[in-house]
């Protein structure tokens, strides 16, 4: 089911029920980009590629959010299906919302156009959202307008210059006040002349007239009506205060879905959701903290039960099963034996039926990652020596895949845990090496020939990480540097001396930035005090000028494997 502004309110009173019968809930995101910051590499930490993450994605939005709702009905041992495609835009409702300003990467909206995306609706008729600052903002303004309207404000002067402006203003309004027609329009007035005419009206037409402001033409513009008996007065207020609760409502918008997501519990499966996780609370709840631990608290805080069908897929017993996680590849596995997606009943006018849907369309995408959810979570039950036909989000089996997502890229860390330690991977194999400008690949690969092939993570023009093939020639290269920590023309440092510099550089830079945001002592706040430098740990540990060399590389002992590097970002695998 499509859902836009028109029809957002009444399904959003539906769900209420929906979701507190659901038994789970899928979820996906479409996206005007991806990245426009440093790109992960794959010997970050999973702190390093959330910052990297934090940093270069969050100025892009969300526009379309995917809801699949599976409902088990347990006396048929079916399950109910219910898809909501929501369309997300942050059209300003009025002056007082936010005005949104958002990146859009080329490739992206390429690919949503070639895919089917209706931008027209997007724009026109999407779902507007705030986050809950933005909302206590929001009302605190509608509060202030209301109890300017209850006691009115301190009286100013009027200045010479707008005298004439609010003199016109008012014999307009006793003109008004001696004809038959019910409103008057007053154009473009700014806010100052509307506090001006509101202080005059309630000087010379006390219970007589009644001032709104509209805007007219795309100029804020001022009405005045004249007052009628009290009862109707009394009426037209309640009507304002429910036009402005409306108002903030429908500004709130897809944050109230989000809420309700998070407020009932229910666990949410998605795939490959980290980013997603990231978008929706960015644009909807607010903004992701600096630290990685926190942002693991935080989102185990608001949805403490999700499994990523990426990492479920890529897991015993499944790793073996499924040879691909990209999403339709594994919805074409699981509809194979040995699996078996359960009967599944659409509800009508809000479902999808499989060959009648897109891939890359939120709704979509969140249904088939449900069915492929069903479809595993039955096998696991299948496979059990009391054969258990019906997995369900509670079951013991599932305790080992919750709260477990995928880190793109990251090769030898198979998930981040939101409720506990990461996997620590051994990288006793790579090394960080620092090299003449001038280096390319077959420079390194000449130098490491001797303990066999390497695999290269470009850093900057002058440094790398280096990785083993050969993770047993490790010792004897350490061994070959520890005195002089040179190999040949390169300086050569272990992965985890170099990772602790980082560290040090970043904490003291921690340490500057808070000393900065306490009042200046006598002695640092001389005039000509030179400023401690504010160096950005990431410019350390990647360079500025590193997107002009090949990214990585794996090279053998008689010729370089992929010449290219790192594997250029893919669509599909991403997906």
């Amino acid at each position: 089911m499509e859902v836009t502004r028109e029809n957002f309110q009444d399904v959003l009173q539906e769900l209420d029920d929906v979701l507190a019968k659901s038994t789970f809930l899928g979820i996906d995101g479409e996206f005007t980009g991806l990245n426009s910051g440093p790109e992960a590499k794959v010997f970050d930490t999973p702190a390093q590629y959330y910052l990297k993450l934090k940093s270069g994605s969050m100025d892009f939005l969300l526009v379309q959010f995917g809801l699949s709702v599976f409902t088990h009905d347990t006396v048929t041992n079916k399950y109910n299906q219910r898809t909501y495609n929501f369309y997300v835009f942050p059209r300003p409702l009025n002056r007082a919302a936010p005005d949104c300003r958002f990146m859009c990467q080329a490739s992206s909206i390429a690919f949503l156009a070639s895919q089917g995306f209706d931008f027209n609706k997007l724009f026109t008729k999407g779902i507007p959202y705030l986050t809950t600052t933005e909302e206590e903002k929001l009302m605190k303004r509608y509060e202030e307008k209301q109890k300017i309207r209850d006691e009115g404000l301190d009286m100013i002067p009027i200045s010479e210059e707008d005298k004439p402006q609010i003199i016109d203003i008012c014999k307009k309004i006793d003109d008004f006040l001696e004809s038959d027609a019910e409103e008057l329009l007053i154009e473009r007035c700014n806010g100052y002349i509307r506090r001006l005419a509101h202080q005059e009206v309630r000087q010379r037409w006390p219970e007589k007239i009644r001032l709104e402001s509209r805007v007219e033409g795309g100029a804020q513009s001022l009405i005045v009506f004249k007052m009628g008996s009290r009862e109707e007065e009394d009426k037209k207020h309640k009507e304002r205060q429910e036009r402005e609760q409306l108002e903030i409502k429908e500004a709130v918008g897809v944050s109230a879905l989000l809420r309700k997501i998070a407020d009932s519990g229910k666990l949410i499966v998605g795939h490959n959701m980290l980013l997603d996780l990231c978008h929706v609370v960015h644009q909807f709840f607010g903004p992701l903290p600096e630290s990685y631990l926190e942002f693991k608290s935080l989102i185990n805080g608001l949805f403490p039960k999700l499994i990523d069908t990426k990492v479920f897929s890529s897991l015993p017993p499944f790793k073996d099963l499924i040879p691909s996680s990209i999403l339709n590849h594994i919805f074409e596995s699981v509809t194979k034996e040995p699996f078996s997606i359960p009967e599944i009943t659409p509800i009508e006018n809000r479902s999808y039926a499989t060959v009648q849907g897109a891939y890359h369309e939120a709704g979509f995408d969140a249904y088939v990652t449900g069915l492929c959810f069903l479809a595993m979570t039955n096998y696991l039950g299948s496979q059990q020596s009391t054969k258990v036909d019906t997995v369900l989000p509670d079951s013991p089996l599932l305790h080992p895949f919750i709260n477990k997502l995928l880190i793109f890229r990251l090769n030898d860390i198979p998930y981040i845990n939101l409720v506990g330690p990461d996997p620590i991977p051994s990288r006793d194999h790579v090394f960080h090496v620092t090299f003449p400008r001038n280096w390319k690949l077959s420079n390194l690969s000449q130098t490491f020939n001797p303990w066999g092939g390497v695999y290269v993570s470009w850093l900057s023009d002058t440094t790398a990480y280096v990785g083993l093939n050969r993770r047993e020639q490790a010792p004897g290269l350490r061994k070959k540097v520890k005195k002089n920590g040179h190999l040949g023309d390169c300086q050569i440092q272990t992965y985890t001396r170099h990772q602790a510099s980082v560290e040090l550089i970043k904490d003291n830079n921690t340490e500057v930035d808070r000393k900065r945001k306490q009042p200046p002592t006598e002695s640092c706040a001389v005039k000509d005090c030179p400023p401690k430098s504010d160096t950005d740990e990431w410019e350390f540990a990647s360079g500025k000028r590193r997107r002009k060399r090949g990214k990585g590389a794996v090279t053998g002992n008689k010729k370089v494997a992929e010449q290219g590097g790192e594997k250029p970002f893919d669509e599909a695998a991403w997906e």
